[in-house]
This record gives C-alpha cells, sequence and structure tokens, in this order.
C-alpha cells in the first residue's frame, strides 16, 4: 500500500492564501483531466487534518487530480481569526468554497466525509456551478439524528438500540464528558489517549498505524491546548449539543432539509458498522433526487480507510462512470 507516510515522492505538500488565511493541501495526479476535491471531517481535538487520507491520495492520483484540504484550525491551515469560530462548520466551509475559488478548481468532483460531508452538501446547494459530482462519507452531520425525522422512532447505532430523543450515540457516552462533545481527559494529549480516540472509529484497528499516530501528536501538540482553550469547558459551559447542532442549519432548517434541491449526481458511502448509525445514512440517501447508496460491510466511520481498497474503487468507478 502506498501511503501519504512511505511514498513521499508521489505527491506535493503546498500552500495557498485563501482569505488571508495560510491554507495547506496536499496535491497529486498533477495533469489527470478529472479534479478531486478531499474534504475531512471535524479535528477530533487534534487538529487532525487531510493526514486522514493517507491511503486514499496516491492511488486516486493515479487517474484522478487529487486535492486534499487542511480546513480551517485543522492540520497545517491556520486558526480562524476570531478563536470562537474554531470548529464552526460553516466558517469552515466557506473557506473551503474559497479555496475551490482561489485555485480555480470549479467544476470539481467533491468528496467530503462526517463534518465534510456538511460542508459540501452545504457548497453544493450554494455554488451548484462548482461541483460537478458530490460524494458523502458516513456523515451524520447532513443525515441528523434520529429525533429529527419524526418515521424514525428507533434506531441501531453500535450494535446498541437507541431511542429517537437520545441526545448522545453510545460512543459519544465513551469518548465525551457528560452533555458534551469535550473529550475526556488524556484522550488527545497522550499517545495512548489518541490512539484510543482515533481507534473509536475504525472497524479495523490496524489503520491506527504508528505513523499516522505520530502525525496525530505532532498535531496534537499544535493544536489540542487551543481546542481546550476555546472548545473546552467554559465553551460546553454555555453550549447545549442542541445549540451546538444549529450550527447544521441553513435558514433555520436541517441542511437535511435542503438537498432535494441538488439535483447533481450524487454518491451516499456508508459504514455498515458506523458508530454513527446506518440507518439515517439511508434516510438521507432517499432525500436526494439523483443519487445512489453504497454500504461497505466491515466498515465504521472512517470507512475509507477500514476498506480503503474497496473506497477507492467506488470512487473511481463512480467519477468516470456517465452521470
Amino acid at each position: 500500500m502506498e501511503t501519504l507516510f512511505n511514498s513521499p515522492d508521489k505527491f506535493k505538500s503546498r500552500f495557498a492564501t485563501v482569505d488571508g488565511y495560510k491554507t495547506h493541501y496536499i496535491e497529486a495526479g498533477e495533469g489527470n483531466p478529472q479534479k478531486l476535491l478531499l474534504v475531512h471531517g471535524g479535528a477530533i481535538e487534534v487538529g487532525m487534518g487531510c493526514y486522514r487520507w493517507y491511503a486514499n491520495i496516491i492511488p486516486l492520483a493515479k487517474k484522478f487530480h487529487v486535492f486534499a484540504i487542511d480546513e480551517l484550525g485543522h492540520g497545517y491551515t491556520d486558526p480562524p481569526r476570531d478563536l470562537d469560530d474554531l470548529s464552526h462548520i460553516r466558517v469552515r466551509a466557506d473557506h473551503v468554497l474559497n479555496f475551490i475559488e482561489t485555485l480555480g478548481l470549479g467544476p470539481v468532483n467533491i468528496a467530503g466525509q462526517s463534518q465534510g460531508g456538511w460542508i459540501v452538501t452545504y457548497i453544493t446547494l450554494l455554488r451548484p456551478d462548482l461541483v460537478r459530482k458530490l460524494i458523502l462519507i458516513d456523515s451524520g452531520s447532513t443525515a441528523g439524528r434520529p429525533a429529527e425525522v419524526a418515521s424514525l422512532q428507533a434506531t441501531e447505532v453500535d450494535g446498541v438500540a437507541v431511542s429517537g430523543d437520545t441526545n448522545e450515540l453510545p460512543y459519544q457516552k465513551v469518548l465525551f464528558e457528560p452533555g458534551t462533545m469535550r473529550p475526556k481527559k488524556g484522550l488527545t494529549d497522550t499517545r495512548e489517549g489518541v490512539r484510543t480516540y482515533a481507534s473509536a472509529f475504525f472497524y479495523d484497528k490496524s489503520m491506527v498505524t504508528e505513523e499516522f499516530l505520530d502525525h496525530l501528536m505532532e498535531l496534537s501538540g499544535r493544536w489540542s491546548q487551543l481546542y481546550d482553550d476555546h472548545r473546552g469547558e467554559k465553551y460546553w459551559a454555555k453550549t447545549t449539543l442542541a445549540g451546538q447542532r444549529r450550527q447544521l442549519e441553513i435558514d433555520g432548517k436541517h441542511i437535511r432539509e435542503h438537498v432535494h434541491k441538488i439535483d447533481t449526481s450524487t454518491l451516499v458511502v456508508w459504514g455498515k458498522n458506523s458508530n454513527k448509525g446506518l440507518d439515517m445514512g439511508y434516510l438521507l440517501y432517499k432525500l436526494f433526487p439523483n443519487a445512489q447508496m453504497h454500504i461497505l460491510d466491515k466498515a465504521n466511520h472512517f470507512l475509507w480507510l477500514d476498506q480503503w481498497e474497496d473506497f477507492n474503487a467506488l470512487v473511481e468507478w463512480f467519477i468516470e462512470k456517465d452521470s
């Protein structure tokens, strides 16, 4: 397997100025006609950015001109100017949109995982002219919670029956302080803590490699204290989970309520074993007028690494097939 960690000659690490921010991105496959932008999800409070695609970028670059961005407050990109906006999904989405425009990438095939799925959906709604094809990867942020869909009274998440009115999924109770998405002590600043935290999103725990952990620990040194200062105890004392979810709304409605407007060819990919749950992904897929869904077995939330070969082949097929 050629990865970002063992094949540094197969990609370039670059920086661009986007809306005044020093923005890091990885580029590979220059010269290939089809462009593909990979948009990551949340930082898990250590600033995890585009290197989470470590097993995907080089293989996909054999067919596509691949870009993978570090969003604001992630990886090697600047934090937002207003640190109260650290991790804010709309602020990050506007930055990714500006990145596409600054580099002149549109129309581009765009793939987003988890919160990144919300970001690419937002961009497609706002600027469909910039998006050729849309790929959503296990994006609970785009799908919403069981309680937000009247027809779904209960679902199974990670092998546990979850009632529709729950505020916390099983994995959240293990990783986060009660009533928050603030990681429990030790999960972001020690090697074994970060291993435990990251592994919660994998079916194949071996994909949390030592090289990947080395990288996450480097990022932890850069970001974890900043996240604790601005997304820690004081933040959650005034922000409820319900308040946090309002970031996912557009014009007062969850983004899920807008996806019926998207005519762009869409691929929804989900992990059968996702700790975010599978049912909501299926319900989200049905709302898109021009979409198909693929479910990967033995795959958790980080399905693109759990089943990296199948994921890469699926993305290649979807981009190259006739719309």
